[in-house]
């Protein structure tokens, strides 16, 4: 076993030891893996939305020049 798995082995009991005398570690962990999970959606959403992101960047400006052509492609079908 490597020293790796031999210290996760270790904590992993300390932590099912302490669940299993006091509930409220259960609770703590819970809120502490949603705490974890939304720090990372936020990061997500923060790096996705973020002004200067070149890639979203480049992606809105396609959907911005559809958007045109089809605009576009309406008005000159209304003038003929």
């Amino acid at each position: 076993m490597t020293p790796l798995n031999s210290t996760l082995l270790v904590i992993f009991g300390v932590v099912s030891y302490l669940m299993i005398v006091d509930e409220n570690v259960a609770d703590y962990l819970i809120l502490v893996f949603k705490m974890t999970k939304m720090n990372i959606e936020r990061m997500f959403w923060m790096i996705r939305l973020h002004p200067k992101n070149p890639i979203t960047n480049m992606m809105m400006k396609w959907k911005y020049d559809q958007i045109a052509r089809e605009l576009e492609r309406e008005l000159q079908s209304k003038d003929s």
